[in-house]
């Protein structure tokens, strides 16, 4: 099976002169010459990254259950078009409705943090679903139904500033990698920018002519390997969520890159790899046994291993404090003080 090109990207075949050239003629045009940034409006991450996440990257994102692979996702996607970018999702875990009452929580809980007042917390996920979900005999419509909850109308509000950057597709069984592609190159074009892409989860994407378990890592090789290209031909960064395999989940084992499941592909081909585990399964035994209270504090924690930076440094640690009431992690990264063992520590 071919791997069919996605754009008409031009100067496929360049003489290091025609770059030089054209770099020449950006700076002097006052343009940026090289890759364009994303940032991830996690700190320390962007510096870990040196901005941010740049144009034709692959960004693989794995984790343990629990550790809110999807949630960190879409607060990347969410950071992105705050800043003014375009951003498409296809997520073939969660439906659009799910997706955006998350985002609601989230933006109310950031409306929460600049007024600083815990006297009056904001709404949390269930809240938004219960008022979205429940009929309305009034028929007063959405802003009505968000002065309802805390800080419903400034969620409702910074969502529908950002809204016609953010695009989300409900993916299915006819959600092909060509089917990807396309959709992400008419984003481009409609908006005259590409965007940053997340695809939830890499191993769900269905590809003609391979199917069944058997091929699994046939299959997991050409999505990598195409969605490497898509990048890289539309210059943006793909962010993709893959699944693990089973037996690293179990007790005893700390994931790594080696576990993601299908394909050494996934390794090779990404430029990035993160791995999401709570703190409280990987951190040593002496930062527990002296503090009953220790292991409920990591617990709150979700450490993200930077395994795998291909402009940048590796094997770093830093952790993030879940909020997955609103939908989000608090933004505020900070290094891994405690020491990380090699295997978990206890099971549960």
């Amino acid at each position: 099976m071919s791997r069919a090109r996605h754009s008409e990207r031009p100067d496929r075949h360049r003489s290091v002169r025609s770059f030089l050239d054209d770099t020449d003629e950006a700076l002097r045009m006052g343009a940026r010459p090289g890759a364009r940034v994303w940032p991830t409006g996690f700190d320390l991450l962007d510096t870990t990254f040196g901005g941010g996440l740049r144009s034709g990257e692959l960004v693989l994102l794995a984790g343990t259950e629990g550790a809110g692979k999807t949630t960190f996702a879409m607060q990347l996607m969410r950071n992105a078009v705050v800043a003014g970018r375009h951003a498409v999702v296809f997520s073939f875990e969660l439906t659009a409705a799910s997706l955006i009452q998350r985002l609601l929580g989230l933006e109310a809980a950031t409306a929460a943090d600049r007024l600083d007042d815990p006297m009056n917390p904001a709404a949390d996920v269930r809240q938004f679903r219960a008022v979205l979900e429940a009929e309305d005999p009034d028929r007063r419509g959405l802003g009505s139904a968000m002065r309802a909850l805390p800080y419903g109308v400034d969620a409702l509000m910074t969502i529908e500033a950002y809204s016609d950057r953010l695009h989300i597709v409900e993916g299915n069984r006819m959600t092909t990698i060509g089917q990807i592609a396309s959709t992400v190159a008419a984003v481009a074009d409609e908006t005259g920018e590409p965007p940053i892409v997340l695809v939830d989860y890499l191993q769900k994407i269905p590809v003609d002519g391979i199917e069944g378990t058997s091929d699994e890592t046939t299959r997991v090789t050409f999505v990598t390997e195409t969605l490497k290209e898509l990048a890289m031909e539309l210059e943006c960064p793909v962010v993709a969520i893959s699944a693990a395999d089973r037996e690293s989940l179990g007790a005893g084992h700390r994931m790594r890159t080696r576990d993601l499941r299908g394909s050494s592909a996934l390794a090779y081909e990404a430029d990035i790899v993160l791995i999401l585990q709570t703190k409280e399964n990987i951190v040593a035994r002496e930062h527990l046994t002296y503090d009953l209270n220790a292991a409920k504090v990591f617990r709150r924690w979700v450490v993200i291993s930077v395994e795998k930076n291909r402009f940048g440094g590796g094997q770093v640690e830093l952790e993030v404090q879940k909020d997955f009431e609103h939908g989000r992690y608090v933004p505020k990264a900070r290094v891994v003080a405690e020491r990380l063992i090699e295997e978990r520590v206890f099971t549960s």
